[in-house]
């Protein structure tokens, strides 16, 4: 969410060592459909990701997903705790996004930190775009196509391009780039996904796979020389909640 780089560099220097585990390369995988699949009007799931410090698990990470036509709500749920000597450092994270056409029209996120509250929120209309960082505006030079949740692929005609992404952490706005690496098998809970792989660079550098339906399996990035990850373990249905 950062899927998630995107938020870890203020706990991730309390661990130490570092094991990385690479997804294996599937070198005569057919490519993958470039739109989203929208078999059904309305649709919903829930994605559950371990979050992993130096391949030590620490947490959980929760992405429900809801679709209607070309509108998709995207709610995130983060909880991570670690364990240092005499105490447990905490983080908390709950927030909001609603894709609209293929980019961000709103997000809502708020965090807390080591006992730090924070929040972010984005209303986009037209080619006006507000962000507010704990509730004060954040100048924006031009409206951002994404945040740094990294939660799904942008459409194809525009990923090609330098993409304008607001940092959900800080609410700055920076040029970023989405680079295609290959198409490659990763093993999640015993069975096998064919995703694709990309390197984005910018705000929050980090490597991504995503699915046929072009959303998160996977998330690497390295932060204060710590390799953080969200591993993809289940999705379901919301039904399975009740």
């Amino acid at each position: 969410m950062r899927q998630l780089s995107f938020y870890w560099s203020v706990f991730v220097w309390c661990v130490c060592g570092m094991t990385v585990e690479i997804p294996a390369v599937g070198s005569d995988l057919p490519p993958v459909s470039s739109s989203v699949s929208r078999s059904k009007s309305e649709s919903a799931e829930v994605r559950e990701f371990e979050v992993r410090v130096d391949d030590r698990p620490v947490g959980t990470h929760r992405l429900t997903i809801k679709s209607v036509g070309d509108t998709q709500q995207a709610e995130f749920q983060t909880d991570v705790k670690i364990d240092v000597i005499v105490y447990a450092y905490i983080f908390k994270l709950r927030g909001t996004e609603v894709w609209r056409e293929g980019r961000v029209e709103s997000a809502n996120v708020s965090r807390e930190q080591g006992g730090k509250k924070r929040s972010f929120s984005l209303e986009t209309d037209g080619c006006d775009q507000k962000i507010t960082l704990d509730g004060k505006p954040v100048s924006s030079s031009s409206p951002s196509l994404m945040t740094t949740t990294y939660w799904r692929l942008p459409p194809p005609e525009i990923r090609d391009n330098s993409l304008t992404i607001v940092d959900s952490d800080n609410g700055r706005s920076q040029t970023a780039t989405l680079e295609f690496v290959s198409n490659e098998t990763i093993s999640t809970s015993g069975r096998s996904m064919a995703c694709r792989h990309f390197k984005i660079d910018g705000p929050s550098p980090a490597e991504l796979w995503f699915d046929e339906h072009e959303r998160l399996v996977c998330q690497k990035a390295v932060e204060r020389g710590h390799q953080v990850e969200l591993r993809l373990k289940q999705i379901r249905s919301p039904k399975d909640d009740h």
